[in-house]
C-alpha cells in the first residue's frame, strides 16, 4: 500500500506518535496517571479479542495527517466505554487534533500538535481535564487541523484517569483482559511493507516509538513467514484505513519485545 513510498515520505506522511529518548519517556511515565497493580496472569486466556466482544469500532483512516496518536487513544477509550456501558460509541479524534495543545512539563518535547504528533498520554490527560470527549458523529474528523469547536454538552465518554502498564508483557495481557483496548506507541520501520501474517522485525529501533496505536488482542499460535514457524502474537488495530494489512489490523511477534511494543502502554480507567 505504500511501497511508493520512500520510509522519509512514509514517516512524514503517516507517522505521530512523539519520539522520546528512554530517559524521556520514565519522566512522562513517572508524571502521569495512576500506577497499575500488578495483574494476576497465572490463569489468563490462551486467546483473547475484544473485537469478538463488541468493544472494538470499525477501523478507520488519518489521511495524511500525524494523527496516529489520537485514534490510539480513542481506541483505547472506547473499549473501555463499552465495558462500562456495553454501549460501543465513536469517539472524536477531530477534537483531539484541535483542541489538545498539552505539553509534559517535565519533558519539552512531549508536546501534542495536531497533525504533527503528539502522546496518547497527553490526550487521555486532556479528556479528564475537558471532561470528557465528543463522538464522532458531533464532531466528525477531517484529517487537518482546525479551530477548536468542542461543547461539554455533546460528550460520547467520560474519563476518569489512565494508567501505564508495566513493560513485562504478560502484565499487558492481563492489562488488556482487564481494562479493555491498550493504547501503545511502536517503532513502525515494519509496517509499510506489511501483507498480512504475523511480523517478527529483527530490524526495527525499540526506543523510537514513532506510531501510535491500539492493541486489541492476542493469539497463541499464527504463521511468521520471516521464521518459518508458528509464533504468539498480538493483535494491533491500525488507522491506516481497511485496505492496509489484514482489514487494517497487524500482527506482530509476542512476549519479544518488538518494535517497541511494551515500552509506551497506557490503560484507560473509569470510563463512562
Amino acid at each position: 500500500m505504500f511501497s511508493d513510498l520512500t520510509a522519509e515520505e512514509f514517516a512524514a506522511r503517516y507517522l505521530g506518535h512523539v519520539r522520546l529518548s528512554s530517559e524521556e519517556r520514565e519522566k512522562r511515565k513517572a508524571r502521569g496517571g495512576e500506577t497499575l497493580e500488578t495483574l494476576p496472569v497465572e490463569h489468563l486466556p490462551e486467546e483473547f479479542d475484544w473485537r469478538f466482544k463488541g468493544a472494538v469500532t470499525r477501523v478507520k483512516d488519518q489521511g495524511q495527517c500525524g494523527s496516529c496518536w489520537t485514534f490510539s487513544t480513542t481506541g483505547a477509550i472506547e473499549g473501555a466505554h463499552f465495558i462500562s456501558t456495553g454501549k460501543l460509541v465513536e469517539l472524536s479524534e477531530q477534537q483531539l487534533v484541535d483542541c489538545d495543545v498539552g505539553c509534559d512539563p517535565d519533558v519539552p518535547n512531549a508536546c501534542d500538535s495536531g497533525c504533527n504528533g503528539g502522546l496518547p498520554s497527553n490526550a487521555m490527560e486532556y479528556i479528564v481535564e475537558h471532561g470528557g470527549i465528543d463522538t464522532e458523529k458531533s464532531y466528525p474528523y477531517v484529517g487537518e487541523k482546525g479551530e477548536c469547536k468542542a461543547k461539554k454538552g455533546k460528550l460520547g465518554a467520560t474519563l476518569k484517569n489512565f494508567s501505564f502498564v508495566s513493560d513485562d508483557e504478560k502484565q499487558m495481557a492481563a492489562a488488556l483482559v482487564k481494562y479493555g483496548p491498550l493504547s501503545i506507541g511502536i517503532n513502525a520501520a515494519w509496517m509499510q511493507s506489511y501483507i498480512g501474517g504475523v511480523a517478527c522485525p529483527w530490524l526495527c529501533d525499540a526506543e523510537s516509538l514513532d506510531h501510535g496505536v491500539l492493541i486489541v488482542g492476542y493469539g497463541s499460535s499464527g504463521f511468521a513467514p520471516v521464521r518459518w514457524a508458528p509464533e504468539p502474537y498480538w493483535i494491533v488495530k491500525n488507522s491506516w484505513s481497511p485496505a492496509w494489512g489484514e482489514g487494517g489490523y497487524y500482527r506482530i511477534c509476542k512476549d519479544k519485545g518488538s518494535c517497541g511494543i511494551n515500552n509506551m502502554v497506557v490503560a484507560a480507567h473509569g470510563v463512562d
